[in-house]
């Protein structure tokens, strides 16, 4: 059964396919448990660690987002240092990840109470754009 087109690639998306797949399928089982906050971001997250040459496998991806959901129980700060560090790895133009080195240091630079970073507060007449500039030199200094 097709449950409609890739819009990417626009290849059709077959249901049984994906629901024979146990590792895609217990996936897509746990994303769709998830609020969107969380659920977009890890799904791009996830894709930062696709090999260049091939697709990231089903059990890998499982494995990888097992691993994210177990870093803290708090989902809103998990989110936002997901989304924070799909931002920074786009923005530097990284390549496939090996690990969540990284998305480990953004959580601990996420307060709980805000989940803004800790050291970069929004401040009053500063844009959006210069905000975001301000917070990734702030995570480029602490890992220098």
């Amino acid at each position: 059964m097709n449950i409609g087109r890739c819009p990417v690639c626009h290849s059709h998306i077959q249901l049984e396919a994906v629901v024979q797949d146990e590792a895609m399928s217990k996936l897509i089982g746990i994303l769709s448990g998830m609020d969107g906050q969380l659920s977009r971001p890890l799904v791009s997250y996830l894709g930062l660690f696709r090999p260049a040459k091939r697709d990231l496998a089903n059990d890998r991806a499982l494995r990888l987002c097992l691993e994210v959901i177990d870093l803290t129980s708090d989902r809103d700060r998990l989110a936002a240092a997901v989304a924070q560090t799909v931002e920074m790895i786009r923005t530097k133009g990284g390549g496939p990840l090996k690990n969540h080195n990284y998305l480990k240091r953004v959580l601990e630079g996420i307060d709980t109470a805000s989940n803004m970073p800790v050291q970069t507060r929004r401040q009053a007449g500063v844009s959006k754009s210069e905000q975001a500039l301000m917070n990734i030199e702030s995570v480029k200094d602490r890992y220098e």
